[in-house]
Formats: C-alpha cells, structure tokens, sequence
C-alpha cells in the first residue's frame, strides 16, 4: 500500500475494512500536522492560559464577535500540505483529515465555505474550502465574491483594512451558519464574510477553518 501523502509504500494490517480504504496514510504523516488543542478561545492561536490573542482583541475592539475553530498550526509541515493542497491541486489529501473534519460536524448546521471569485475559480479550478466543507456536512453555497487583488503580499493591517468583496445570494432556512475555510491568517476574510451574513439577517455564525498561522511563523504567504 501506498501513502496518499508521501506516495511511499508501507504495510497495512489486513481487515475486512483493508479491501475498501483507498486513502490510507503512513504513521509518519499521519503525525505531521500539529493539532491546535490548546490556546486562544476565539481562534485557537496557541496563547498562555487559553487568553485571548492580540488579533481578536482588536477584532473585538471593531464590535465583531467571531468564534474559529483551527484545527491545525499553519507551521512548515502545514504550509507544505496546504502549498501542495491548495497551489497543486492535490485534492485527494483532503481526505487524510476527513476523521477531524467530521469531528467537528454538529446537527442542524449549514456549513458555508468561503467562496472564491469566478476569475480565480476558473484559475484554480477548484474551491479548497468547499471540499473542506463537503467532507465536515452539508454545504450550501450562500455567499458570493466579487475579485479583489490577492492578499498574499498584503501586510496585517492591509488585510484587515481591504474592502468587504462579500454578498449573500440567499441565507438557510437553518439558523445556524458555521463558515469553512483553509488558512487564518489574520481572520479578516472569515469577519467579513460573518458581518455580511449577519447584515443580512443570519442569526447565529461561527467557522471552521483548517490551519492557524503563528506570529513567529515564516512559512510562505497563503
């Protein structure tokens, strides 16, 4: 059998459950991303005593309350996975965090993924946070984005600053929202997008989003 992630070969143990799994992953990359268990209340950022970290303070400070739910650190090992996810088009690594993904699901939720633009849609080809969506529960497409500039050069208070590119087409009937999204960086998207639903009436918003970046992390801009 071969990893998904490293293509390597190992031995897996024979089962019933062997002949059907496809996307089995070694024991040392099933390691290689560091789950954020401890840290910020309100985005996971790792902090002493679970405080709340600089970024949502200020985000506070503006009046937007947003809960995120980072599941893993944006480190070298996070941006390697993420850089081949998202830039490569590996989508099939999804699949190696489909169990913490699925973890997260909660009844009664519509799980709306950060959308992106038609023009870097039809670049791309795919929407990394609505694959990261379908794999957590049902999805809905609720929100549009008009193009704006990217915001991997952009600096920490360029993107906190940059102009909402969000709308929303119609809210769930559900009144529970729960955004998906790959990489926090600052969280400006994901306030964007929850101020946006909640203008047009959404009554509860929370997120989801796959890795966290770190203060002192070097890794390349997403």
């Amino acid at each position: 059998m071969n990893c998904l992630v490293c293509r390597k070969p190992f031995a897996v143990p024979w089962s019933p459950a062997t002949l059907s799994k496809r996307d089995w992953v070694c024991p040392d990359c099933e390691k290689m991303l560091t789950p954020l268990n401890e840290g910020c209340p309100r985005c996971g950022h790792p902090t002493v005593d679970r405080a709340t970290c600089g970024d949502c303070v200020r985000w506070l400070a503006l009046g937007l309350d947003l809960t995120v739910r980072s599941l893993y650190a944006y480190d070298e090992a996070g941006a390697n996975w993420l850089h081949r996810y998202k830039f490569g088009g590996d989508v099939v690594l999804a699949h190696q965090l489909r169990d913490g993904l699925r973890a997260v699901r909660e009844p009664g939720v519509a799980y709306v993924p950060i959308p992106l633009s038609e023009e870097r849609l039809r670049t791309r080809r795919f929407n990394q946070a609505e694959l990261l969506a379908r794999l957590i529960g049902p999805t809905e497409q609720v929100l549009v984005k008009a193009e704006v500039s990217s915001q991997r050069e952009l600096g920490k208070e360029e993107r906190r600053h940059r102009i909402n590119p969000f709308a929303v087409q119609q809210l769930p009937r559900c009144g529970k929202i729960v955004l998906v999204d790959d990489v926090y960086t600052t969280g400006t998207t994901l306030h964007q997008a929850a101020l946006t639903l909640r203008r047009a009436g959404a009554e509860q918003v929370s997120a989801v989003c796959l890795f966290r970046t770190l203060n002192k992390s070097k890794m390349r801009p997403i």
